[in-house]
């Protein structure tokens, strides 16, 4: 996605900017505690580019006036305490617009979203019956659907006439409220972030077999078969392990 983005308005004319509601979408990158040396720096760029570009779109269609954010429970202080513990980049980002006069919103149902991360976590928990998976997949399908409209409830009845919502969330693709216009945050750093990660893997991936390939080709067989000089392979504690944010 790229910065021309920013500002889009859909299918409303520019000069009806101002009487719209509308909400500036922003993803909400993570932070990642021990992360490789280079995230930080690109996670604070990140965040200090998005926050650049909603004061832009602030200036040109709208202060912001309601903030609502994927995985936060609670309103207000409570809100705002959750947030700061979870995501720094995101709480400056936030909290900006609060001390503005901006209201942070109540958004998650903490049940259905405590129930989305509960089926979710079974469904990644290796399963061997296909039957269990299915009806797993089936539950959590129902509350995610479920949850999708609580959110987009909260966002038609949160948002007034001709006010601007700051939405930080997971989904760029988010369905929103009828007469509801969506305006993209997604400065480069996002991408640059993004390929930084999948750099940092593949870097990872190859260092873990430069070291498992001498090993290989230098390993004898023993008179009982057993491979020598491959149990520093097996040390559960050795070798590098893939990393993402988060």
């Amino acid at each position: 996605m790229n910065t021309e983005e920013i500002g889009s308005v859909g299918k409303a004319p520019a000069g009806d900017i101002l009487i719209i509601r509308k909400v500036y979408l922003v993803t909400m990158v993570q932070p990642s505690h021990g992360s490789l040396d280079g995230f930080q720096e690109r996670y604070d760029s990140y965040w200090n580019a998005v926050d650049a570009q909603v004061s832009q779109l602030e200036a040109t269609a709208g202060v912001v006036a309601r903030i609502f954010a994927e995985g936060v429970i609670g309103r207000g202080d409570d809100a705002m305490l959750m947030l700061q513990q979870s995501n720094p980049g995101a709480h400056r980002l936030v909290r900006q617009r609060v001390t503005a006069g901006a209201v942070f919103e109540e958004f998650e149902d903490k049940d259905l979203f405590g129930q989305v991360i509960d089926w979710a976590r079974c469904l990644q928990s290796g399963l061997i019956s296909r039957t269990v998976v299915e009806e797993i997949q089936a539950n959590y399908n129902e509350v995610a659907n479920k949850r999708n409209e609580h959110l987009q409830k909260r966002l038609d009845e949160g948002i007034r006439d001709s006010e601007a919502a700051l939405l930080l969330g997971a989904d760029p693709g988010v369905k929103l409220p009828e007469g509801v216009e969506r305006f993209f945050v997604s400065p480069p750093e996002l991408d640059e972030l993004a390929r930084w990660v999948q750099q940092a893997n593949e870097a990872i991936r190859q260092q873990i077999a430069d070291e498992q390939s001498p090993a290989q080709k230098d390993g004898t067989q023993d008179q009982s078969g057993t491979s020598q000089g491959s149990g520093d392979n097996n040390d559960e504690s050795g070798g590098p392990k893939l990393w993402t944010p988060g």
